[in-house]
């Protein structure tokens, strides 16, 4: 079986550090990822974003988060304009156009399709994939 690749934004990576592995549901992704069930990707916007966030609110949690972003693929940051995006903030537009470009299958955003990507919140990806 073919690994689900999942990017996921600058919100989700910081959140799991913040809070750390088991009070986090995302940490599910990195436990799926240790089970060979997906494969995570970010970009350099949201590794960027996360480590300036976590330095800001929690800088503690700066080793913890490192170690995480260390178990993620980097991809390279991309713009491309989809009109449906056209209100995000600049960042969110680079991220959602990043992550269509170079082919992902879900990115963990908001609830959308996008060409091949499917976006969706960590949530609704979880309960999506792994449904009973």
């Amino acid at each position: 079986m073919e690994k689900l690749k999942v990017f996921l934004d600058s919100n989700v990576v910081f959140s799991v550090a913040y809070s750390e592995k088991g009070k986090s549901r995302s940490y599910l992704f990195f436990e799926l990822q240790n089970l060979n069930i997906i494969k995570i990707y970010i970009s350099n916007l949201v590794k960027f974003e996360s480590i300036h966030n976590i330095k800001i609110k929690k800088p503690e949690k700066l080793d913890f988060l490192n170690e995480l972003l260390s178990k993620a693929d980097i991809i390279e940051d991309v713009y491309v304009y989809y009109e449906f995006a056209k209100n995000l903030p600049e960042n969110d537009r680079i991220i959602l156009s990043s992550a269509v470009y170079h082919d992902i299958d879900f990115l963990t955003f908001y609830n959308k399709k996008l060409k091949n990507t499917l976006i969706l919140t960590p949530k609704d990806f979880l309960e999506l994939t792994f449904e009973k």
